[in-house]
Formats: structure tokens, sequence, C-alpha cells
């Protein structure tokens, strides 16, 4: 699993992968500057994510964490950090907003503050080792609000996924569906509602238009599929990845269940709490939410020519 995080994903994207980790026993960590290496790495049950994978984060600053602390060990506070690392103030702040720096015991919004003011006046000919390391000054900062889903938007920014919630957790609704992904099979030929975070999407051209075929996860962080009509599509259309509420009928064939959409609505995420002040972010980010999409360029089978179809008994 870890193999197909540092290959930027396989069939699905990174994503896909973080959370099959995570049901299969694995618990999931940010980017650590003492932990994390430049690509995803296992510590027995522990995963943490590799520097590759957050946005904007020049390669060099990755390898050069990863070479810096090998050589000279652990980073023992953000202030060494600076010291050691030939890093800019958006570098830092990068690594600020994920977490690398949780280790301090400080929030992000002090570290924030910090690392400003130790930036103003750093001179970057002073870095390296000193004989007699000089004490850094602690500064008493006002204690600063901070909402707890600030840190699910960071992610979503930084990594283009949440890592500390679920996307469902980040819903407005607090409804998670009438049937899980597990029950689908006792429901053959009756009609569900569920809630689901869209995985990936088939593309299939028929004679009747374009229907596609969707993978999801339920609340449970179960998968299960659905099929999508081309006159179910004209009228509820797919609107980016994210979370959806999904009305269709099960259809059952060997054991494997199928929902079959008749209607379905794009739920919206809550405001970003970051941007409490501006109305035009605070629904920026969940647009940033993917979905996989694979697209079939042919056109539809021909009609079939009457040829008998029985099912295996």
């Amino acid at each position: 699993m870890t193999a197909a995080i540092n290959n930027f994903g396989g069939f699905y994207r990174t994503e896909v992968y973080v959370h099959e980790a995570k049901m299969s026993g694995a618990n999931i960590h940010n980017p650590c500057v003492n932990k994390s290496l430049f690509q995803t790495t296992v510590y027995g049950k522990n995963v943490y994510l590799g520097f590759q994978h957050l946005k904007s984060l020049q390669s060099k600053i990755a390898y050069a964490i990863e070479e810096n602390r090998e050589t000279y060990g652990e980073f023992k506070s953000i202030e060494d950090f600076i010291n050691r690392i030939a890093i800019g103030i958006e570098g830092i702040q990068i690594l600020i907003l994920i977490g690398a720096f949780r280790f301090t015991g400080k929030t992000k919004s002090e570290l924030l503050v910090i690392a400003r003011m130790l930036m103003m006046n750093f001179k970057p000919e002073n870095r390296g080792w000193l004989l007699l390391e000089e004490p850094y000054k602690e500064y008493t900062l006002p204690v600063l609000a901070r909402s707890p889903f600030e840190d699910a938007f960071d992610e979503i920014e930084l990594l283009t996924f949440p890592v500390s919630v679920t996307p469902f957790n980040l819903l407005q609704t607090r409804y998670r569906g009438d049937v899980m992904a597990r029950d689908l099979v006792r429901y053959h030929k009756r009609t569900v509602k569920m809630l689901a975070y869209l995985i990936s999407r088939k593309h299939v051209p028929t004679k009747m238009g374009d229907m596609y075929f969707g993978t999801w996860i339920d609340v449970e962080g179960e998968l299960f599929d659905t099929a999508h009509f081309a006159d179910c599509l004209k009228r509820y259309p797919f609107q980016g990845g994210g979370c959806y509420l999904l009305q269709g009928v099960v259809e059952v064939d060997y054991h494997f269940p199928t929902v079959t959409i008749t209607r379905m609505a794009k739920m919206p995420f809550i405001p970003d709490p970051r941007y409490a002040a501006t109305d035009e972010k605070r629904y920026e980010m969940q647009h940033q939410i993917r979905e996989d999409v694979s697209m079939t360029h042919r056109e539809p089978y021909p009609q079939e020519i009457n040829l008998p179809r029985h099912k295996m008994a």
C-alpha cells in the first residue's frame, strides 16, 4: 500500500490508498520534520506521509530535511530547524500548516508568529552549528482561538484530501444515510438512500447517451458501486468530487450489489473557518476535492442480435 502511495496512486488517486491503509489498521500521520522522509514511510502500524505529497514544497527542501536529520539528529524546536535548514518563510508556513512541528507542543498560530519573528532578523550566513548554542528567546503570545476543522482544510489545500477527519465530518448535514454498504445485499430490488463519498466514475458510451459506473465509500469506509444511466444523468449529473446523497434501487447479481441511481445531489461542506471574514473563499476549498474519471473513447456497441442470455445457476 505504501508503494502505491509513493507512486501517487495507481488506478485510483493517492487518497484512496491512504484510506485503504487506514482501513487495514494503519495510523496515518501528516508529514513531520522528525519522522517523515521524502517518500511515505512505515514505522510498525504508523504511516508517515512523505514530504513529496506537499504541494508547493520544493524537493530540495524535503531532501535537505531528511539528510540533515540523518547527520545531526532530530530537530529540537522550530528555532533549531530554521538554524539548520536553508528555507524561506513560504516553506516554513507550509510545514507549520500541515503540522510538521507538532512535536513542539505549540499551536500552528503560535508557530506562525514565532517563525515570522525569527525570519525577520535571521541572517542566512549565520546558519549552522555554534560551539556554544545560544538559548532562544521565548515569546509570550496571546491564545488564538482555532477551529478543529481548520486543520482539515489545511490538509485539503496542501495534500488535496483531509487526514485528521473524513470528508463526512466536513458536511453541513449530520445525515449519514439509511443503509450502509455492508447491508446492501439484503435490499435486492428495494429503494435505498445513502450518503457516500465519490471515489471514481467509469464512462461508458451507449446508444441512449453516456452512462457511468460509480465507486463510492460510505461513512463506515466501505466500498460499493453504482450505475448511472443516461436519462438519470441528464437530471442528476455528477458535480465533481465530494459527498453525495444517493437514491436508487439495489440490484444483486451473483452476491454483488449495485445501486442503480434514480436521484442524487452533491452535499455542501461547512464554510472554511480559516476565511470567516471573506465570503468568497469560504466555499472555495471543497472544489479541490478530487475524483477519478475514466473515459472510454469509442462508439457505442451495436445492438445485440437477439442471442439468448442465461444466468449461471
